[in-house]
């Protein structure tokens, strides 16, 4: 997460959305910057980065901070591509023969609570599965954010929210940690596991436009 007091934004981390791009390209910016999983930091700040909106607030509001204050911003991507990335980063040092399915590890994952599962400093694995709703509303569905990017916009949309910030304008748009791909998104779904991504994320593939093809 990145959180900047002078420029008045909150950077939160959705796990497998360009987080890490986008963590750099704000860092001379950010007079908090994150790069901890575990969940506590210190009484202080007590941030971690892929801490959720909702988590943040309650933090902010023990600090004294007025959270409607800033300008809290959050990346998306095709939850297509997003588990798919998920997956590969999960296991990427495990040899073939003990890689779980991917169609059996998805199904045995949650869009929301436990999610992706992992350990206390595994939260990118957690929240790597949420839903994005889950990730950005309160409980009772009142958003926490104000901009969501898609991470397929980010040439037009980075540009846009340094001008927003009234930051300077950027020269180049930073891209780290790109993963690599067994074989194509559309080989790791059958007809059974599209329809379980369309009914888990069926918020994020409608009013971002997403689809597999």
């Amino acid at each position: 997460m990145r959180i900047s007091h002078k420029h008045k934004f909150i950077f939160y981390c959705n796990p497998k959305t360009g987080s890490d791009s986008f963590r750099e390209m704000l860092n001379a910016y950010s007079d908090i910057k994150v790069n901890n999983n575990s969940k506590i930091q210190g009484e202080k700040y007590p941030f971690y980065t892929h801490i959720s909106p909702i988590e943040t607030k309650e933090i902010f509001k023990n600090l004294g901070w007025n959270y409607e204050d800033y300008y809290k911003v959050v990346c998306t991507r095709n939850p297509y591509n997003k588990l798919v990335s998920l997956y590969e980063m999960v296991y990427k040092r495990y040899p073939n023969f003990l890689r779980p399915d991917f169609k059996k590890w998805v199904i045995k994952t949650k869009n929301n609570k436990t999610g992706g599962g992992g350990k206390d400093h595994q939260r990118w694995r957690k929240y790597g599965t949420y839903a994005l709703e889950y990730f950005i509303k309160d409980e009772k569905g009142n958003f926490l954010v104000d901009k969501v990017i898609r991470l397929e916009d980010f040439s037009q949309e980075v540009p846009k929210l340094f001008k927003h910030l009234k930051l300077p304008e950027i020269r180049g748009i930073v891209k780290k940690n790109v993963g690599k791909k067994r074989k194509s998104t559309q080989e790791y779904y059958d007809s059974e596991l599209v329809s379980i991504i369309k009914k888990r994320y069926s918020w994020e593939l409608k009013n971002f436009c997403y689809d597999l093809f």
